[in-house]
Formats: C-alpha cells, structure tokens, sequence
C-alpha cells in the first residue's frame, strides 16, 4: 500500500507539470476539429510519424508531392492518447487507487486524448435515478483533460455492441415516450456535470451490431431514439460551445457502407464515431500492411451520405486496438507493427483523424475480456476473449510490450500542434 501511495504522488507530480505546461500553452476551449480540404487520404508509406521525415530522408529535401511544398501551414490537431486500464489482479479486478494510478500514468506519458465507454444502466440505477459514484468518477477523469490541448470524449452506451444496456426499470420500446424522456434526463446529467472539458459526446456503442440483430421494428425505433437523442444534445441550452456529438459505430460497418439506419443517425451527427479493431469475423488479425486501405474506407464509407457538395465529417476514433494473442493469429512484434503502420497512416490523414483513443494500457483481467466478448456475442468464443485479454500495451503484470515503445514515439511526435 506505501507503495502505490508513493506511485501516485510520483505520477501526480510529473502530471501537475504536464497539466501546468499544457495550460500556459492553451487559450482555453476545445480544441477545433478542422474540416478536410481535399481527399481523406494519402499514401501509408514513406515519411515519419507524426509528419516528420524518416531517418533516412532528415538531410533531403521534401518530396516534390509533400505538403511542405504544398503549403507552410501547420499540421491539424491530431489528439493522440491511450485509455488508462489499469493492470488486473486477477478477476477481483482492480481498486480505485489502480485507476487513479492508470489514469495519472496514460497523462505522464503523453496522452492528449482519452475515451470513456460507459453503459446507460452504469451511470443510472433507473431510469430517472443517476448514480453518484459513476458520475462522481467519470467528472474526475474529465478534469484531467481541462485543456486546450487534451480532448475527453465520453460514450455514452444505450447499447453495448449487441447488448440492451438500457438501466432497470425501463420501458419495453426504444423509442416510447418514456424512453425519451429517460434519455433526456441522461443528457441533462451530462451538461450539468461537464463543462468545456468535454471534447465529444457519443451514443454508443457499436450501434450498428445491435441494429443487425433486431427486427426491423426495433431498429427503427432505436434508430428514432439515437436521432431524438442527437438533436436533443445539439439544441441544449447548456451544451458546451465546441461540443462535437456522434454516436458510435463499428469501423466495419461503416467501411462497407451505412445502411439505412446508420445513415439517418449520421446525417444529424458532427462526427463519425468509430471503433477500429482490426480483425476478421472469427478475431483473427488483420494483416498490418492493410492499415492506411482500412483508415481510408472507414472515412469514405462514414461520409457518403454527405455527397459530392457536402462537408466530409471528421472521424474520431474512440477506440483503438489489436490484439498481441497467437490465438489471434498475432504475436507482440506483430502489434507493434500494426501501431507502427497506424501511426504513418495517420501523418497524411490528421485533418480527418482529430482523435484517436489508443486501447488500452495494460491487458485487462480475464473477467472484464470474458464480459467483453459477451457484448460481441461471443461469449464462448475462446478467441475473442483473447483478443480482449491481449490489447493491451503492457500485459496485466505491466511488463512492456513492444508495440508501447510505438506508441510513446507517436505520442510525442503527434504532441503538437
């Protein structure tokens, strides 16, 4: 125990310094989502990360087709950070001090943007009675994030992939006027206990694999609820000023393009949401030469329906993972090159990647993968749960992965603007 107390004084110090020179940086506010000039998306090879120069390319001049001939404007914002899990102890799971110490730590490294997934029936008992110590945790996690320069994006699950996350108590149908009103006074809670902190709200999560498994009726009702929950966040008195709001959708879904729901649910959205694992239908991972192929379909699919004149939106990618298990056909290095091959990517695409919220810091215990598969619909599928169990950047006894060594590069050359 004197040790952990030591831990999170230590990372409480490093964190007030990261806080103090965020701050005297920033002019307060979110910062702006900018809106693409031209194409989503670039070539995945050659350069750096973060748009620097590869090591073999630092004393040449820029290719004749880079943006430094292009123009002398900086690069967007790209808000870069990992979700703190904490490590586990097995399937006790971990204490409040570990997520504190998890949360401190993601900010000691560099995080800048962090997502938080959390059920509806987690932050209410009922539907009219919120739950104070949910509430109370979720605002502690936010006020790490009062900075321009750092982005807090909070998921806000109706439903949990293929899950009815609805609280006790609701009413049977998704879009009666009780369920409404409910999610009203959801939304009421959220601008009563943010502020300006908060980068992004979304619905979530992973609509589109509960809209497949339901009938058509059921579809179109949560279809009516997410819309009525879209314009109700976006109209509200209290909304922050540079509120985003979006609802979430699987990466897959959206590559091969919305179907009728996801598309109405995108047209009243700021933002595309998006969860990128790459694996198949059977959790075996995707090979890591397809990341910059994958990135581009994901944003062309989440934007068809805003045509030819239309303004592209931007996509945030609230979570992002892959899997370091054999099980999944992967192995630590292969990780690593994934989050390699991600972050190239990404140096000609941040104008259309504000956020991505990297999943997560330590392998999770085998109870919460196991729960997590269950909202997959694989509860028995003995590779999803390794997938789970194996996203992690430090496996749960906080050994180092290689793919972490990526990421911190990443986090640093991705630190400004």
């Amino acid at each position: 125990m004197a040790a952990r107390i030591g831990k999170l004084r230590a990372l409480a110090a490093s964190v007030a310094v990261v806080l103090a020179l965020g701050s005297a940086c920033s002019d307060g506010g979110n910062p702006e989502v900018q809106k693409p000039n031209g194409d989503a998306g670039g070539s995945g090879g050659g350069g750096g990360v973060g748009g620097k120069p590869d090591s073999g390319s630092e004393d040449g001049p820029p290719d004749a087709g880079s943006d430094a001939d292009a123009t002398d404007a900086p690069p967007s914002p790209l808000r870069l950070g990992i979700i703190p899990v904490p490590p586990s102890k097995g399937d006790a799971g971990p204490s409040a001090a570990d997520d504190k110490l998890a949360e401190l730590d993601v900010l000691a490294l560099g995080s800048r943007g962090v997502s938080h997934v959390v059920r509806w029936d987690a932050l209410f008992s009922s539907p009219s009675v919120p739950s104070p110590t949910a509430w109370q945790k979720l605002q502690g996690s936010a006020q790490l994030y009062q900075s321009s320069a750092r982005a807090f994006l909070l998921s806000v699950a109706l439903v949990d992939r293929t899950l009815d996350a609805r609280p006790s108590g609701s009413p049977a149908g998704w879009n009666s006027v009780a369920t409404r009103t409910a999610l009203d006074a959801l939304i009421d809670k959220v601008f009563d206990s943010f502020g300006d902190e908060l980068y992004a709200l979304s619905f979530g999560n992973d609509l589109d694999r509960y809209l497949a498994g339901q009938s058509a009726t059921t579809a179109d009702d949560l279809t009516a609820l997410v819309e009525h929950g879209l314009d109700y966040a976006k109209q509200h008195p209290s909304r922050p000023a540079a509120l985003l709001v979006g609802a979430t959708f699987s990466s897959d879904a959206l590559a091969k393009g919305p179907t009728a729901s996801m598309a109405k649910i995108l047209m009243k959205s700021d933002v595309v949401v998006a969860n990128y694992y790459a694996l198949d239908e059977q959790f075996q991972a995707r090979p890591t030469t397809q990341v910059a192929q994958d990135l581009d379909a994901l944003s062309s699919g989440g934007t068809a329906d805003a045509g030819e004149a239309g303004a592209a939106r931007p996509v945030l990618l609230q979570e992002v993972g892959y899997p370091s298990a054999a099980e999944n056909g992967s192995s630590p290095e292969q990780q690593r090159a994934f989050y390699q091959g991600l972050f190239q990517a990404l140096t000609t695409r941040r104008e259309r990647f504000p956020f991505v919220s990297v999943n997560g810091l330590h392998d999770p215990p085998p109870a919460r993968c196991a729960t997590e598969a269950a909202a997959f619909g694989a509860a028995a599928n003995g590779a999803a749960v390794a997938a789970r169990c194996s996203l992690g950047l430090r496996a749960a006894d906080q050994t180092a992965k290689p793919a972490l060594s990526s990421v911190l590069e990443a986090l640093a050359a991705f630190a400004n603007p």
